[in-house]
């Protein structure tokens, strides 16, 4: 006869006592990952990450003489085969691009990075140099819209820290930053707002204007100039998008405002394995254990940093619709660490914001169709609806639409995400990047899906 074990009760025993020190001795056993997670220093409470080469440098926490030099020995390190139907750019034409519009008063480089954040999830970064050694960044959710037809070809772009221009060639991975690769990248072009303005001869942003005693204004300043207007129209010659793909940037009325936001009252920090501190404006602190195995919690903001990207917090923990993950993609709440001149200036250490750039601002960002090469015709759905649809324009142009010219629109495109993504300059994945940079176990954040509506 076989005898029976007795069952265990599933109440909580009041017999055992654990402090901190016993509880994370039993949690070190229960590692879900091979080799164990890089965090591993540790001062008093807070436990610091031992970051790889680039993302100490991306991070501030390392010097270099010669940026370009650096990024581009390690990505061309890490380049990857070439795969038929990924676009991608040569890595000499790279270095030539950034090379030719570093230090200049006429440069005008651009770059998308994908940011694959453990607390914001998943964003697209759109970076625009503003001088010789700086560029103005926006936050955009869900990546650039590439459908003219779509439901939801409107995105917010919402303004971060002016950054250095060499954070143009940054391509790295952290368990505290997540993974950033370079979607696409190339020169920019600044286009009149309105026929009206188009013919201003006082507003300086004619592309055919004649030299009438001055110099034709560089793309800086008629970036500069529409930035001040709040209204921007952006021509992007980038590698990955189409050929004439142009943007429209507008800034909501609501968010018509001139100063800094203030330093925030309450700070949340995120902290090693099986502690969470949570401060308080007037200091007080208070520290409760959680499960090493668990991925951190949404509310939980990353390291200390000093340089960029920002430390994005996530203000709502189940926020799903765009406008409140942009929020947590663009909001750098000031930590301890953080400089009070980087969030005086909305600039890091060694940029200028000499634009006037406000952080977390709003914009409201679309694709403009008519630039873009599109006309719009209306057609009748079998429903007997009257639909509108945007259609590539002839090369001939279309003389009823009141539009002569030769760019014919694009093929329709869509922003898949970090699943599908890959680099423009490497041809890595973010998947691809992080093994690279010997993170393991890293837990990106769900709850995005790419817009295909």
């Amino acid at each position: 006869m076989v005898q029976k074990r007795p069952r265990l009760s599933r109440e909580p025993s009041t017999e055992l006592s654990y402090d901190n020190t016993t509880r994370k001795g039993l949690q070190s056993l229960a590692r879900t990952v091979s080799p164990p997670l890089t965090i591993k220093k540790r001062r008093g409470d807070v436990y610091e990450e031992e970051k790889s080469a680039t993302a100490a440098v991306e991070a501030g926490e390392k010097d270099v003489a010669d940026q370009l030099t650096f990024w581009s020995t390690h990505l061309l390190v890490a380049l990857r085969p070439q795969t038929p139907g990924v676009p991608r750019l040569n890595h000499r034409e790279w270095i030539e691009l950034y090379e030719r519009n570093a230090g200049s008063l006429k440069g005008c480089h651009y770059v998308v990075h994908q940011h694959d954040h453990p607390i914001a999830g998943t964003h697209y970064d759109l970076r625009l140099q503003c001088n010789p050694t700086s560029s103005i960044s926006f936050a955009i959710m869900y990546g650039l819209p590439g459908d003219p037809n779509s439901r939801r070809v409107n995105r917010n772009a919402t303004e971060t820290r002016v950054h250095c221009l060499w954070n143009h060639l940054i391509e790295t991975a952290s368990h505290s930053t997540g993974s950033m690769l370079i979607w696409d990248t190339g020169e920019f072009e600044v286009l009149p707002h309105s026929e009206e303005e188009n013919g201003n001869s006082t507003a300086g942003d004619s592309e055919d204007e004649p030299e009438q005693g001055r110099a034709k204004p560089n793309e800086q300043e008629r970036l500069r100039a529409a930035f001040q207007r709040r209204k921007i129209k952006l021509r992007l010659h980038g590698t990955k998008l189409p050929s004439c793909y142009t943007l429209a940037l507008r800034l909501t009325r609501d968010n018509y405002r001139g100063e800094q936001p203030k330093k925030p009252s309450r700070r949340r920090r995120r902290q090693g394995p099986g502690i969470r501190k949570v401060q308080g404006s007037d200091g007080d602190s208070q520290e409760s254990s959680t499960d090493d195995r668990r991925p951190p919690k949404r509310g939980l903001s990353s390291l200390s940093r000093l340089s960029s990207p920002p430390a994005f917090p996530h203000t709502k923990s189940d926020a799903t619709d765009e406008d409140t993950q942009a929020d947590a993609a663009a909001a750098a709440v000031a930590s301890d660490g953080e400089d009070e001149a980087i969030r005086a200036n909305n600039a890091y250490t060694g940029a200028t914001n000499d634009i006037g750039s406000i952080h977390q601002r709003k914009w409201f960002l679309s694709v403009d169709r008519r630039k873009s090469g599109f006309i719009r015709r209306t057609a009748q759905s079998a429903s007997g609806f009257v639909e509108t649809i945007w259609t590539r324009r002839s090369a001939e142009g279309d003389l009823a639409d009141g539009v002569v010219g030769s760019a014919t629109g694009f093929d329709r495109f869509v922003v898949g995400g970090r699943e599908t993504e890959h680099s423009v300059v490497t041809g890595r994945l973010a998947s691809e990047i992080l093994a690279d940079e010997g993170v393991v176990g890293f837990v990106p954040r769900g709850h995005w899906r790419a817009i295909t509506e």
